[in-house]
């Protein structure tokens, strides 16, 4: 048996003469078999290059001939090029070949044209055959554990199996290589029907290329100062109650202060009034004399006048003593002033050395806080504008709308979503959510509890602002179905949850605080395990499900809860990444707007998660 491999140009002569010459000894040889390599002239010297010396040859032309040796094994041995197999070819087998100048070149122009067509269906079977590229970061968080064999199913992708699978990408930045290995080693166990292959990251070499899906989970250092602040503690809420105790007293001395000044005030001007009245009278008296003692008996009148002076002088003697009286009280008005002003003073005083002994307290606890969450945001900041660089240059293109982000987990959701959406601004905004899913499923759990009833029992819960910082519930589309009241129906009838839940102090005060600490009691109830992740993994493909389109009966119309950012959103400010209920319909979100009634303090909420969201920005980026 004779095997000669014949590897070429496409568009070279030479190598059209050769294979002519070649095809008409296999088909007149019954144990000549040759088998043909057609390079692409832009990769030709490369591929010679690595044939030659992985072979040990020297060879610098097209085409390239050498013989395998089948029978004895071995590395092959080379023929040459044209020449020399021509020259084998006739003292071997007798045949010489004719083929004119004009027929080669002719040849070699079909030749270069054919492999063209046939380089472009390849590139064709080849993507019709490329894997579904999943990438998860943040892959040692356990969540991923949970998530990976619920995830490839084609319960959530109906269209893999048409595919060629699902490709797994895990990664984790600096992340312990051992345990990265040991979770590839454990998917590629499990035996799932759509995995295509595992791969395992700690690098950012490879990350996010041609993705499809990007699955971002909290890692290490997101379990931070997740931004909220929190309480003062039994010994700052007792302060504070001590200060309004003194600000009444010092409101109290005060307003004191000022009724006496109205007191006094008020006799003073009754004081001159009386004061004129005197004068009048006496001005009239002193007239009406004078007039008798012109008319009639001056001596008489005289001694009448001397009379009526002094009642004059009697009745200023009363006054000259009630200001006298006056004085005193006003002595004692100003004593009483001083002795206000004494202990509004030392109230003062004491209230400054109470904050300066907090201050000396809390400062460096407050500092330390404060240096931590900036260093948090600032780590958080640099991480996520770098990932969101990859995605925004690796990922995939194909699938109509391109690459889905989602970011899921407990700290600074929004904030992320954020950095990533800016950080590739080549991807529409809208390809990339932030799940607040756990928490809408958290508080639809919380009252259900209240009401007796399941958690399935209880829909339509909102969730409105940061999942992970400032959020507000909104309960308007709300229902409980199988409820036990005064009006009951058929397993599908539904009443209003703000109908049959009247305790509005628990909506208001209780549940956002429960709901606020649902991360702690998750923790504390496994042991210390990274909170929730049975809740996030939940969300993620309660999301996914939806997303890509799967059937459901009770998926159409569905509400959710994410985090998107927001383009003419009535409101919230264009480009914030903030919370809202929207729909997911063919790839695509579309906020919900129908039925729903801003009250005051739910855009208050509101407003305060869009601050929030631009403080974590600055504090991020101030040292960037």
């Amino acid at each position: 048996m004779a095997r000669f491999v014949l590897a070429g140009k496409a568009d070279c002569p030479h190598f059209a003469k050769a294979e002519n010459l070649g095809d008409q000894l296999q088909g007149s040889l019954p144990y000549f078999r040759i088998h043909k390599i057609l390079v692409a002239p832009d990769e030709w010297e490369e591929w010679l290059d690595v044939t030659c010396r992985s072979h040990g040859w020297r060879h610098s032309e097209s085409p390239l001939v050498w013989r395998e040796l089948l029978d004895r094994g071995g590395k092959g041995m080379l023929v040459g090029g044209l020449a020399d197999f021509l020259e084998h070819c006739h003292e071997y087998y007798g045949v010489m070949s004719d083929m004119s100048t004009d027929m080669m070149l002719k040849i070699a122009v079909e030749t270069r044209e054919m492999e063209e067509i046939w380089r472009e269906e390849k590139k064709l079977q080849a993507s019709l055959r490329q894997p579904l590229n999943v990438w998860i970061s943040g892959a040692l968080n356990p969540t991923c554990s949970i998530l990976i064999p619920h995830l490839l199913s084609e319960h959530i992708f109906p269209w893999a199996s048409t595919l060629f699978g699902i490709s797994l990408h895990l990664l984790h930045w600096e992340g312990e290589e051992e345990a990265l290995h040991a979770l590839h080693v454990e998917t590629e166990w499990l035996g799932l029907p759509l995995l295509h292959q595992v791969t395992a990251h700690a690098g950012l070499e490879e990350a996010f290329r041609d993705a499809d899906l990007v699955i971002l989970l909290d890692e290490e250092e997101d379990a931070g100062n997740q931004g909220g602040g929190g309480g003062r503690g039994e010994e700052g809420e007792e302060r504070e109650d001590e200060r309004e105790e003194e600000d009444e007293k010092v409101k109290e001395g005060k307003d004191g202060r000022e009724v006496v000044e109205d007191v006094r005030e008020e006799k003073e001007e009754v004081r001159e009034e009386e004061k004129e009245e005197v004068r009048e009278k006496v001005e009239e008296g002193r007239e009406l004399k004078e007039k008798e003692v012109r008319e009639g008996d001056e001596e008489k009148e005289a001694g009448k006048l001397e009379e009526e002076q002094e009642k004059v002088e009697k009745e200023e003697g009363g006054v000259r003593a009630e200001k006298k009286d006056e004085e005193v009280r006003d002595e004692e008005v100003l004593e009483k002033e001083e002795k206000v002003e004494e202990e509004r003073g030392e109230v003062k005083e004491k209230e400054e050395e109470e904050q300066e002994e907090e201050v000396e307290e809390m400062t460096d606890e407050e500092a330390e806080e404060a240096r931590r969450r900036k260093s948090l945001l600032q780590r958080i900041s640099a991480r996520y504008r770098r990932y969101g660089r990859l995605i925004g240059e690796r990922a995939s293109r194909r699938r109509g709308g391109g690459v889905r982000v989602m970011v899921a987990g407990d700290a600074h959701l929004n904030l992320k979503c954020a950095l990533l959406a800016e950080s590739a601004p080549s991807l529409d905004p809208g390809l990339f959510v932030a799940v607040a899913t756990p928490l809408e499923t958290a508080a639809s759990a919380r009252i259900a509890l209240k009401l007796g009833r399941r958690t399935t029992d209880v829909s339509g819960v909102i969730v409105w602002g940061n999942p992970s910082g400032t959020f507000g519930v909104d309960l308007q589309r709300a229902r409980v179905f199988d409820h036990t009241g005064a009006i009951q129906g058929p397993r599908s009838f539904s009443r209003p949850v703000l109908e049959v839940l009247h305790d509005r102090t628990w909506l208001k005060t209780d549940l956002p605080e429960l709901l606020k600490g649902r991360g702690a009691t998750s923790a504390s109830d496994a042991g210390g395990a990274r909170p929730a992740s049975v809740s996030v993994a939940h969300g993620i493909l309660a999301v996914l499900e939806v997303w890509n389109g799967v059937p459901h009966p009770e998926a159409e119309g569905r509400v959710f809860s994410l985090g998107v950012c927001c383009q003419g959103h009535p409101y919230v400010p264009d480009g914030v990444v903030c919370s809202v209920p929207v729909t997911l319909s063919e790839g695509r979100w579309s906020p919900v707007l129908e039925g729903v009634d801003m009250g005051d303090e739910l855009e208050e909420t509101l407003m305060l998660a869009v601050d929030e969201l631009r403080q974590e920005k600055e504090e991020g980026c101030s040292d960037l």
